[in-house]
């Protein structure tokens, strides 16, 4: 069995036991899905997957390895074609899948494989779905595709059903701390809470103390508070956020609305995300009625949707409509 200790993360030995045993006993699938929350190592795995099929040298384990450097920092290779948005943030287009078609068609220059990864394949638009669904029908001798998807609901059914799931889960708890705690440098750092932000992926909750994205949270839901306390306009508080992107923005605001409905159904409070804002959150409780924050939660997720397809909303009326939406909603005295 190929033991890649130290080449992906400990949470992913199962799934790359199913990988590995696939390759040496020839039974690979001919695309392979990849599904998971977000933070979870998939590219990394897809990586390592990659070198696997691609590396002359047969299990091959060598950090330094020429064709595992071409790979992570280039994504390049004679037989590997690397898909992904062109521009972070928008959709995966059709011309690029129609150059897909025509790789996989192509002899392989050397090796065995010829290996496609398609990086959020969730953002595929319509038509480039579509233009991969001839490819997956018909598959070319020797081709393997590789699809990364955070959000599986968004990629059709046709393709879901021409692909093998390689399903990764959050790893247990305390196995998850110990793996964050020894990657960041201050310990100081509330661990537990990052890990809370990210729904129990640890390479998110790294990413969270890393890029500061914690302050830019702890602005907006200080702004949600005082909106709601009457101490501040929703045009004001837009501007203060302009900087946020526009998926981060949507899903913090569906995080801070998805604690509020948990503790108005009366769920218990130790269980919300947010436990450093539970004070502002039982403050706020009483002042928007439920149905607001239901319909509220339905058109974040709405937005976020389209936003995931590839549709280009401006940021900033988006900003100050949902902001409006908050401030607006309350209840009758």
């Amino acid at each position: 069995m190929d033991d890649r200790a130290g080449m992906i993360f400990p949470w992913q030995t199962a799934q790359w036991q199913q990988f590995s045993h696939a390759k040496q006993t020839r039974r690979l699938a001919h695309a392979y899905l990849l599904t998971g929350i977000y933070g979870l190592g998939k590219l990394k795995f897809a990586i390592e997957a990659a070198h696997l099929l691609l590396c002359p040298n047969e299990g091959c384990q060598d950090a330094l390895c020429h064709t595992r450097r071409f790979i992570t920092a280039n994504k390049t290779h004679s037989n590997l074609c690397w898909i992904e948005p062109e521009e972070a943030g928008h959709a995966i287009k059709v011309d690029q899948i129609r150059a897909l078609n025509e790789f996989v068609q192509q002899t392989s220059l050397q090796g065995e494989y010829r290996l496609v990864v398609i990086q959020s394949a969730n953002q595929m638009n319509i038509n480039a779905a579509n233009a991969l669904l001839k490819t997956l029908e018909e598959p070319a001798p020797g081709a393997i595709l590789i699809l990364v998807c955070d959000e599986v609901s968004h990629l059709p059914a046709t393709i879901l059903s021409r692909c093998q799931r390689i399903t990764f889960s959050q790893p247990k708890r305390e196995p998850a701390l110990a793996w964050l705690k020894n990657q960041l440098k201050d310990q100081s750092i509330d661990a537990n809470l990052l890990l809370n932000l990210a729904h129990g992926a640890p390479l998110a909750a790294l990413e969270w103390q890393q890029t500061n994205r914690v302050l830019a949270r702890q602005e907006l839901f200080e702004l949600l508070y005082a909106l709601k306390q009457r101490l501040a306009d929703p045009l004001t508080a837009a501007v203060k956020i302009q900087a946020m992107d526009s998926r981060q923005f949507l899903d913090d605001m569906l995080s801070w609305i998805i604690d509020l409905l948990h503790l108005q159904v009366g769920g218990k409070p130790e269980s919300i995300i947010n436990q450093n804002f539970l004070s502002q959150l039982r403050q706020v409780i009483n002042e928007i009625p439920m149905m607001e924050s239901i319909h509220l939660m339905s058109y974040l997720q709405q937005v976020r949707s389209q936003i995931m397809s590839g549709i280009n909303l401006n940021k900033q009326l988006l900003i100050e409509n949902i902001l409006i939406r908050w401030s607006r909603a309350h209840v009758s005295r």
